[in-house]
């Protein structure tokens, strides 16, 4: 699904095809709400701990928040660290002082929504990831401080005060970029991911995650940009309302495993790309063809093609970066995180009295 997603985003910074950009919105919208959904099942289980008296509140927060750092920092910090050291030399479109000082501070959706008419320069789409962490430092202590079944309540109210939250902007006729980056909208979507994270006790009816349900909403999400994204004023208002489309597919894939549908999301290329789609999201526009051309021109060689040429090579080139990214940088970071937070829990049962065997195959 993440591959998919950010395929979408891709189509909608890299063509100018007829309302592209509702393409970039749909898959940046099943970006969150995955992201509720997967972030939402790891604080209940984290939460399941606590209530077993297995381990704090707060030393599941402390653990909770050092992976997501190590997830998300380096790579991001590192983008930004290129860029500046590249500042000093040239200048970059939507990198003033003050833009990079956003960008740090991971406010980049509350500036472009305080500005939605300016010239963010390639550095807009680190908006989701802004709404994303204000999200984590947000949600963790609600849910980590608050009995497990709550959870669905919880993510309900995110979901009403994001419902609420654009229709009031809408009401007010607020600028469509200042609709679709506005935080509580966002933490809306992540909240619809968290509400289906809720459900994994609930038997749903077989018609419903069928294969044929499945493909059904499937199409759908992919539809309604299509369809819809025509429209503008009424894809400005109502578009954001796919992410409850979004989490339905994601239901249904997560209740039924045993489709055709899931066997196409399991194929090679998806899962490939679905790993290392956070990078491909952080540096897609950052990689262009006329910045391939000026590097070649420096070596006194000039090439040039056509669009159908130029698109994929763009693609190959951040793929490439991504899984390099992956390999070298991103899954080493994660494997320490792993081990850090696993030697803290060890530490902290340990220092309770003896483990039973279940406990101590869990603290390793």
């Amino acid at each position: 699904m993440r591959a998919i997603a950010v395929l979408m985003v891709f189509i909608s910074h890299k063509t100018t095809l007829p309302h592209h950009d509702s393409y970039g919105s749909v898959g940046v919208w099943v970006f969150l709400v995955l992201s509720g959904m997967l972030i939402s099942s790891i604080l209940s289980e984290m939460r399941g701990k606590v209530e077993a008296g297995t381990q704090s509140s707060w030393r599941s927060m402390g653990d909770f928040y050092l992976r997501r750092s190590l997830r998300i920092f380096p790579l991001y910090y590192l983008c930004l660290g290129v860029f500046a050291l590249g500042s000093l030399f040239t200048t970059f479109v939507g990198f003033s002082h003050l833009e990079a000082a956003v960008y740090a501070l991971y406010g980049t959706n509350i500036y472009i929504e305080m500005t939605p008419t300016g010239d963010h320069g390639h550095f807009g789409h680190l908006w989701s990831l802004s709404a994303e962490e204000q999200f984590y430092l947000l949600f963790a202590p609600i849910l980590l401080f608050t009995p497990r079944k709550y959870l669905a309540r919880i993510c309900i109210g995110f979901m009403l005060a994001g419902a609420t939250m654009l229709a009031w902007l809408v009401l007010v006729k607020a600028h469509p970029n200042a609709i679709h980056v506005d935080p509580l909208i966002a933490f809306g979507m992540l909240g619809v991911g968290g509400f289906v994270a809720s459900l994994k006790n609930l038997k749903p009816p077989a018609w419903l995650v069928s294969a044929q349900a499945q493909a059904a909403a499937g199409l759908t999400l992919i539809a309604i940009p299509l369809v819809f994204g025509y429209f503008r004023d009424t894809w400005n208002v109502w578009g954001p309302l796919t992410c409850t489309v979004a989490g339905l597919f994601l239901f249904q894939i997560a209740r039924n495993q045993r489709t055709p549908v899931v066997a196409f999301l399991n194929l090679w290329p998806l899962r490939s790309l679905g790993r290392v789609s956070y990078a491909f999201y952080v540096l897609h526009q950052f990689i262009h063809f006329y910045d391939v051309q000026a590097v070649f021109h420096k070596l006194h060689i000039d090439i040039d093609g056509p669009p159908i040429v130029q698109l994929p090579l763009e693609l190959f080139i951040t793929v490439a970066l991504a899984t390099l990214s992956w390999h070298f940088f991103e899954r080493p970071l994660l494997r320490l995180g792993a081990r850090l937070t696993a030697r803290e829990g060890a530490e902290a049962s340990t220092a309770t009295g003896a483990l039973s065997p279940g406990r101590q195959a869990a603290t390793r």
